[in-house]
């Protein structure tokens, strides 16, 4: 996995759950999702890893698609903001869905990322993982806390949220690939 220096991000792909309360999403709000992922992975790899338009020896072809994509709900997290004690409901409501943390009107996506040579359209790497928004976050500190629960009156803040941490992944992949720090 060394040889590969450079990667070629392809046309990133966008597909709503099935479980969304609304399927129709703006095709701009979309495109704006996906110019943000890629630009996060640019910001995460470059300069060490640079991003081409071009096949050549060295780059490393990414596939990805964000699936299972709810958006978040922000009018019902005020709902739980403005009425009191209801937000000790929305709080354990995750927790009822075996997503601790999470309300079930934040909210998610699933990464599917496919790392291919570009010469051989060989699969070298393969990595699916699934991010919930968590509105009560509160063992990463106050602070953090507060920001995540901020997060809970915007619609795509999560999974911007998650896509920072798919490219910031991506990075600490690489890294480990060239020997530069242990993958987690």
């Amino acid at each position: 996995m060394g040889k590969y220096r450079k990667l070629m991000v392809d046309r990133i792909k966008v597909y709503l759950s099935e479980d969304a309360a609304s399927r129709e999403v703006d095709p701009a709000v979309l495109k704006e999702l996906t110019d943000y992922f890629h630009a996060a992975i640019v910001k995460a790899v470059e300069p060490a890893y640079p991003v081409v338009r071009e096949p050549g020896p060295d780059v490393l072809r990414l596939r990805i698609a964000i699936t299972d994509l709810v958006p978040n709900k922000p009018e019902a997290s005020v709902v739980t903001l403005v009425v009191p004690f209801l937000w000790v409901g929305d709080a354990g409501a995750g927790v009822a869905q075996g997503k601790a943390g999470s309300t079930p009107f934040l909210g998610e996506a699933t990464v599917e990322l496919e790392a291919l040579d570009i010469r051989t359209n060989q699969q070298v790497a393969a990595y699916i993982e699934e991010r919930v928004g968590k509105k009560y976050h509160w063992t990463r500190g106050v602070e953090t806390g507060v920001k995540d629960y901020l997060k809970a009156y915007s619609t795509w803040a999560y999974t911007k949220q998650a896509m920072d941490h798919w490219a910031q992944m991506i990075r600490e992949r690489l890294d480990a690939w060239h020997g530069n720090m242990p993958a987690k």
